[in-house]
């Protein structure tokens, strides 16, 4: 498991791809965000964007699931407060395959509750070409480790057995 203190400024995991199809763009749009070029081929074809992409909200849903599925699940998240910096940076398109990456940018423990801290990470989808195509700043809250666990900190475990790829920065 992965708690509040396995996560330091500079670590980036790599959390897998995520492939845009063109059945789960139309899905979504037609579902909570109709605008033509997210619902529509034919409209959107003849929108500034020509052609069908995805809602803003469709993507960062994308990135959720990929966070969710290659951090949260091997750790203690106990939610989140907030985002910061939400950024589309261009449109996502169907058969556009996106990389799932984190940052950690910083983490605090709480002034409130001496259980937790907050692990703040630069949230961003990539494009096969590198182009980054959205990114946040997201506040997750983890649970510390607790005093006098024997579990090893994931920092000290050897790559091949973290189940979540870390790259990390050394200073």
């Amino acid at each position: 498991m992965r708690y509040f203190e396995d996560f330091r400024p500079g670590d980036v995991h790599e959390l897998g791809t995520v492939t845009v199809t063109t059945e789960e763009v139309l899905e979504f749009g037609r579902r909570f965000d109709p605008q033509p070029f997210h619902t529509d081929q034919e409209l959107a074809a003849r929108s500034p964007f020509g052609g069908l992409i995805a809602s803003g909200f469709h993507t960062q849903a994308m990135f959720m699931r990929r966070y969710v599925d290659g951090l949260l699940a091997y750790s203690v998240c106990m939610g989140s407060p907030g985002i910061d910096e939400v950024r589309y940076l261009r449109p996502v398109r169907p058969g556009d395959v996106l990389t799932a990456r984190v940052e950690i940018l910083g983490a605090t423990p709480s002034p409130f509750n001496p259980a937790t801290g907050t692990v703040k990470p630069r949230c961003t989808l990539v494009a096969a070409d590198g182009t980054a195509v959205f990114s946040m700043i997201l506040h997750s809250i983890f649970r510390r480790r607790p005093a006098g666990s024997e579990a090893e900190h994931l920092s000290s475990m050897p790559a091949a057995e973290d189940p979540v790829a870390c790259a990390r920065v050394m200073a």
